[in-house]
């Protein structure tokens, strides 16, 4: 656990209440517990009104929820000897066995309501990306003429054209979803406007769009075989990918749009949480032998910019442009950092998690990026992780087994918490706890474990 030390302290009924509880579960376990915790237990104990409350609680303190492997018949039924997954559901393995199982094992689902969600608009955005830059290589437009008057006039043309779709449906029968379009339109347009000046001030440009892992996709479906023989099978699509060429070689970035703000957490990648990028740029470098340059988020999130005094417009615009900044993972090099932004002579990019010292250095304290060789680390070790979570799924462990990390677990959003009841005062209950290691850590560890 993050809990270093923690101070007792009597506040309140029900905050005292908690906290006995969780003594009480403490001396069940065999730990010594502060004496006065016998005395709040008789207080409880005795009282009318909550008397009735602490025997519940003791019930469920008590209460065990375990699960068991699933049988070798049913896991031939389920999975059969080759595991067809993503590295989305290979990640959601690791952020909850059991949810993982209820979701694409029993493939249990929530009951479909008419709103709009998040996943929804992401989609709408991502489709209506791909098809403006389809547009842009029909008609064979030049991306730094374009105005933003001319961006916005495609996007709405675009958004128009997509919205009568069935699939779109969602968003047209409520006054709500005909708002948001408007927002939309607004939305992308301004992301746009920074997603081409990556392009148009860097020395890579678009290999593709929406580039598919599968049977009949643009790349062969990544697959992997286990010791005992059998494969995992990994479709899925990457967003973005983009390509420059120099002399010694074809450099690659992995480019994926997110509808919220997200960075690469080495920490994530560590525990098998965040691997989807490094595994896409990983096939990709083996498939067309490039060299990687970096893998990035860029977020599609409105841009909302406060400020404490009157502001001008150029101070507007250049607040927006740093939050469209794209996160994530580069080579620390300052060749490869000057590819993703030839602007950048000193100092930090405005494109790229990178920056550059006065006397031509990287900036390691402002750059999130790794060397080339500590990438290669990172790319074997996701081969591994992936091998190790197909062996136990296909083992057949689902375990209740949510992650913890700095307050953050999964169970918060998650749509089968009713069904585990999980709860880390229960016995049998207990998460998996994500530490908070140095990158220079995380890396040693990495070669330790692939060095066995």
């Amino acid at each position: 656990s993050d809990v270093i030390e923690r101070k007792d302290e009597i506040i309140t009924q029900e905050s005292v209440f908690e906290k006995l509880l969780e003594n009480l579960r403490e001396y069940r376990d065999g730990k010594e517990i502060n004496e006065i915790w016998f005395s709040i237990f008789n207080y409880y104990n005795e009282s009318t009104e909550w008397k009735d409350k602490l025997e519940n609680s003791l019930k469920a303190l008590n209460y065990s929820i375990q699960t068991e492997k699933i049988e070798e018949k049913n896991l031939d039924k389920l999975y059969g000897n080759t595991l067809n997954t993503s590295i989305s559901k290979l990640e959601r393995y690791r952020s909850c066995p059991f949810s993982y199982y209820l979701q694409y094992g029993l493939r249990i689902q929530e009951k479909q309501e008419l709103k709009i969600r998040n996943l929804d608009t992401g989609s709408f955005m991502h489709e209506t990306i791909d098809a403006f830059f389809e547009q842009v290589h029909e008609e064979d437009l030049a991306l730094a003429e374009l105005e933003e008057e001319q961006i916005q006039k495609m996007v709405s043309d675009i958004i128009d054209q997509n919205i009568v779709l069935q699939k779109n449906a969602i968003f047209r029968a409520t006054v709500k979803g005909k708002i948001l379009i408007k927002r939309l339109k607004k939305m992308v347009s301004k992301a746009l406007k920074y997603i081409i000046e990556t392009l148009v001030h860097s020395d890579f440009q678009i290999q593709g769009t929406e580039l598919e892992f599968g049977k009949k996709g643009d790349y062969e479906p990544i697959v992997l075989t286990l010791e005992d023989g059998k494969k995992i099978e990994i479709t899925g699509k990457i967003d973005r990918i983009d390509t420059a060429t120099k002399e010694d070689g074809k450099y690659v970035r992995i480019i994926d749009y997110k509808s919220s703000s997200k960075n690469i957490d080495l920490n994530e990648v560590y525990a098998g949480l965040q691997i989807q990028l490094l595994t896409y740029l990983d096939a990709v470098c083996k498939k067309e032998d490039f060299i990687p340059a970096g893998i990035f988020y860029f977020s599609l999130v409105e841009q909302m910019i406060k400020a404490d005094k009157r502001i001008s417009q150029e101070e507007i615009e250049e607040l927006i442009r740093k939050n469209f900044k794209m996160k994530g993972l580069i080579v620390a090099d300052v060749k490869i950092i000057k590819m993703n932004d030839n602007t950048l002579t000193q100092g930090s990019s405005k494109m790229v998690p990178a920056a550059i010292t006065a006397s031509g250095t990287v900036n390691e304290k402002w750059t999130n990026g790794v060397k080339k060789e500590e990438f290669e680390v990172l790319q074997q070790y996701i081969d591994k992780t992936i091998k190790e979570i197909g062996k136990e799924i296909l083992s057949g462990k689902i375990d209740i087994k949510p992650y913890y990390k700095k307050g953050k677990t999964p169970c918060e959003y998650c749509a089968y918490k009713t069904i585990c009841g999980f709860h880390p005062q229960r016995e049998g209950n207990c998460y998996y706890y994500i530490d908070n290691k140095s990158k220079d850590e995380i890396l040693w560890n990495m070669k330790k474990e692939m060095s066995k």
